[in-house]
């Protein structure tokens, strides 16, 4: 969705046109009180400045599911930019400096609001995926992380085999504070609309996981965040 082609890095000239068409969103940091505050997310963008979408937060395990959300940006010649996200229920804006890589097709932000808390992510351009069941099976290894409020500290990874049909099989190992829970079988089933965005929803160790994903990068990647309250817990996914 960059639209810049047959050029090196040093070589790239970038302007508001270099981000367009759709993008998953990808982000982590702390909210002002220092908890744990993740979100993943889609947006898309005009090519001239202005974007809008919806964003999955989870704050310090309280889930804010798709709030809709709108921005600005501006990218100067050498890729760098600025810009600005408004959450449409909230009204809350937030400031950002963030820099294209037109080879790539990734961009990557950090939050500039002083006193606001601290965000840093990346979004990846969702590329000519075919976003339906079968258009996106296969294997996906993953790994991430985040906080169990009941728990500590948590990193995971693993496989997700997707089958074509909506079914999910796998494994996964989790880390909880020191408390390690190794390769365990996972099932469970997954969904996913024509914009690429979808759930998955699974056992593991005996407990439900739901997850909100969305595909990027021709339907090879995708992100995850788990929408469970008392969670924050986040996961990128490459086959």
């Amino acid at each position: 969705m960059l639209a810049i082609t047959g050029l090196t890095a040093s070589a790239a000239t970038c302007s508001n046109a270099s981000i367009k068409g759709a993008y998953g969103l990808f982000v982590n940091g702390y909210d002002s009180s220092n908890q744990y505050q993740h979100g993943v997310g889609q947006i898309n963008s005009n090519g001239a400045g202005k974007f809008s979408g919806v964003e999955t937060v989870s704050d310090d395990g309280t889930i804010y599911n798709n709030l809709s959300l709108s921005g600005t940006y501006s990218i100067a010649a050498n890729c760098t930019g600025t810009g600005t996200i408004t959450n449409i229920k909230t009204g809350a804006i937030t400031h950002y400096n963030f820099d294209v890589d037109p080879v790539t097709g990734e961009v990557d932000a950090t939050e500039t609001d002083s006193g606001h808390g601290t965000a840093s992510g990346y979004a990846l351009a969702q590329g000519p995926a075919t976003c339906t069941l079968a258009g996106v099976a296969g294997t996906y290894g993953f790994h991430g992380g985040g906080y169990l409020v009941s728990g500590g500290v948590m990193q995971l990874g693993g496989q997700y085999v997707l089958d074509g049909a909506g079914n999910l099989t796998g494994t996964e190992t989790r880390d909880v504070a020191g408390t390690i829970i190794s390769a365990e079988p996972i099932t469970g089933t997954y969904t996913l609309a024509s914009n690429c965005r979808g759930t998955m929803t699974y056992v593991f160790n005996g407990s439900t996981v739901n997850l909100n994903t969305v595909f990027v990068g021709g339907g090879k990647q995708f992100f995850t965040i788990e929408t469970d309250s008392g969670t924050v817990s986040t996961s990128v996914a490459h086959q």
